[in-house]
């Protein structure tokens, strides 16, 4: 290597270890990030780790392990449980799930022949699916990515290394995150059907030939998968598609979402339209691997359903990888000094911009995670916790004024999991723990399942009022700076500090002619 190249690969590697550091820096900030599904995740992670010597969550939760196509966490995290505090290695699965999709688009253009172009991907590292706490995807995403451009690198020069790398990513991808899998799919699919493509001129019968001996390898790297779906609960899971076509361009925009609407659009303008000019003005090209990986996912995009089989934002998930595309798939080419150094800023800028609205918020956040705390001390091992919140309904004034960020800048509240913290800090129960026998290895033992359908998932002020809540020693209202006390004839109030209040439930019920049952501050009664 010449030593301007070798100055040149050490700069580079320096900034993606600068990148890299930015990204996860927002970690350091909280120890429970405000990722909406995250604080349930690490609840059910928390259970499987302590499964079955824990005897208090024992009479709660038993392992309900299947073929599973959602299991990345379920996986790492309990051995993790075992060796670091529960905060700890729950923020360094949310680290994998930030730069793995990042390190995935520089690996992937760097097979492309590409360098620089795809550290943009770190403007959308923390996407709207990162901030739904929808983790298991994007670690699924960057593997995907990761795994793809092994196979690029090597599927004509090491033939027999490429099909064993994409054979063991295979499964593993399925077993992390069904969308991965079919993420991957595009991205390899897109490279064979490239070289079929190329194959043409050579005659029909030459592209015959290769498009059986491309498709025969590719159905030999998907047959274990394919088999796992046979065999999952998922394939037998039915459920009405419900497709939103008119919503599309809303929800391609949506993966840019942040906290900041106007931020958030500039930074989707900036992602979707400078990519766009580099090629129109011939200053960037598009790999036909990549052209054609991102052809059959904005198919797909176009075609998906909104929710399928119990998972909903399924067309979301594919505007994301669309999304990372635009950083792994393009590559500028024949770019001048001045105009790449004004892109190189603008991106920086944009990016830094971003991330310190971000540890801000996150900052802000940590102030609601001391008030929760400070009230729910109370709470014992084995006891029960009913949840409420203050909805748009209770409070719009205070939802406009959107007091510590605790809304996305579309809307999405990000605190609606709290809840969990009763279960991996107290070690106690709450209702609305992720046991879906499709997706999750966990399941919520009697009574307490009937205890969970009488009651259902945590509810408004109004809601909670009049609800059976035989079975709860507390409830916990979050919000409780938004919301008036409950009423003291059922409700007598141990803590409130600021974003949280904490009661004892004395009268479970409310139905006429029958006598309010006492739930005893310290052991969970039955329901």
């Amino acid at each position: 290597m010449r030593p301007r190249d070798a100055r040149l690969s050490t700069v580079w590697w320096a900034a993606l270890t600068v990148l890299c550091g930015l990204l996860i820096l927002p970690l350091f900030v909280v120890d429970i990030p405000p990722l909406m599904d995250y604080p349930n995740h690490l609840g059910r992670i928390f259970v499987l780790a302590s499964l079955p010597q824990d005897t208090a969550l024992a009479r709660f939760y038993a392992p309900h392990w299947s073929v599973i196509p959602n299991l990345a966490l379920d996986i790492v995290g309990p051995p993790l449980l075992h060796l670091l505090p529960v905060n700890v290695a729950g923020r360094l699965l949310i680290a994998a799930s930030i730069l793995l999709p990042v390190l995935g688009t520089v690996a992937y253009q760097s097979a492309l022949g590409g360098r620089w172009w795809s550290f943009g991907a770190g403007l959308i590292a923390y996407n709207n699916c990162l901030l739904y706490g929808f983790l298991n995807f994007e670690i699924s995403l960057g593997l995907a990515l990761l795994v793809a451009a092994c196979w690029i690198r090597w599927r004509e020069a090491k033939p027999a290394r490429a099909m064993i790398a994409a054979a063991i990513g295979a499964p593993v991808l399925f077993v992390c995150h069904m969308m991965g899998l079919v993420f991957f799919a595009a991205l390899i699919g897109g490279a064979e059907l490239f070289i079929v493509y190329r194959a043409v001129p050579a005659g029909r019968h030459v592209a015959i030939r290769t498009a059986a001996e491309r498709g025969a390898i590719l159905a030999l790297v998907f047959c274990i998968p394919v088999i796992l779906y046979a065999l999952s609960a998922l394939e037998q899971l039915h459920g009405d598609a419900l497709f939103g076509l008119a919503d599309k361009t809303g929800h391609f925009l949506a993966v840019f979402v942040n906290y900041n609407l106007r931020l958030d659009l500039t930074a989707a303008a900036v992602s979707i339209w400078l990519p766009v000019l580099l090629v129109l003005l011939h200053r960037g090209i598009v790999p036909g691997p990549a052209a054609i990986a991102m052809a059959l996912l904005t198919v797909a995009y176009i075609a998906a359903p909104y929710a399928w089989k119990g998972t909903s934002g399924l067309d979301m998930r594919f505007a994301v990888m669309i999304a990372f595309m635009l950083f792994a798939g393009v590559l500028p080419v024949r770019m001048p000094f001045w105009p790449g150094i004004v892109i190189a800023v603008v991106l920086g800028a944009l990016f830094t911009t971003r991330m310190a609205l971000l540890v801000t918020v996150w900052a802000a956040h940590a102030s609601d995670l001391r008030d929760l705390r400070t009230v729910l001390a109370p709470v014992q091992p084995g006891q029960t916790v009913y949840v409420l919140s203050a909805g748009p309904d209770d409070a719009p004034a205070y939802w406009q004024a959107n007091p510590n960020w605790r809304r996305l800048s579309n809307g999405v509240r990000t605190d609606t999991h709290l809840g969990a913290l009763v279960l991996f800090e107290h070690r106690a129960f709450w209702p609305g723990e992720f046991d879906f026998p499709a997706q999750q290895p966990i399941r919520t033992l009697e009574p307490f399942t009937t205890l969970i359908h009488r009651t259902g998932l945590p509810r408004d002020r109004k809601a909670a009022i009049n609800a059976d809540l035989c079975g709860f020693d507390y409830l916990l209202m979050t919000e409780a700076d938004a919301l008036p006390s409950l009423p003291p004839d059922r409700f007598r109030l141990l803590d409130q500090k600021g974003f949280a209040a904490l009661y004892a439930i004395t009268a479970c019920e409310t139905r006429p002619g029958l006598q309010g049952v006492v739930a005893h501050h310290g052991a969970s009664s039955s329901p």
